[in-house]
């Protein structure tokens, strides 16, 4: 009966716990503390720059109109010579440009990056690391 009991509390607690434990992993964020590539800006660094920054979402138009970043201009690979005179239009020299996409291994940010530091010869532009999904504003 005491074993039974004791054995209960145990599943008690440890299902008391499960939820304390997710909930201080998303409080802390799980940092990702992996070296940056190239040309990529923490979502930390950014914050710092307040509303000053020019985002640019380089996903597809689906997905940007689904939602996106406060702010964002549509600027991807897919309509880029429609869609990159706007850009130009919007874009302020003395304002960092943050381009981002789906996150994890999405490689859509680099290649607009990349062709915003080439076509334009824009050198203030960055990658969100891990996209979208480490903005938790939109």
């Amino acid at each position: 009966m005491i074993a039974r009991a004791l054995r209960q509390a145990v599943v008690l607690l440890a299902l008391a716990l499960l939820p304390a434990i997710v909930s201080g992993a998303l409080q802390l964020g799980w940092k990702d503390n992996r070296p940056l590539a190239e040309g990529e800006v923490r979502a930390e660094t950014v914050r710092e720059w307040g509303d000053k920054v020019q985002w640019v979402d380089a996903r597809s138009r689906d997905k940007f109109e689904a939602g996106h970043i406060k702010g964002a201009i549509l600027l991807n690979e897919e309509e880029w010579n429609s869609l990159a005179r706007a850009f130009i239009n919007d874009w302020d020299p003395d304002r960092p440009v943050v381009v981002y996409c789906d996150g994890g291994s999405c490689e859509l940010s680099h290649a607009v990056a990349r062709r915003l530091r080439e076509e334009f010869k824009i050198e203030n532009v960055h990658v969100l690391k891990g996209g979208i999904t480490a903005w938790p504003e939109k």
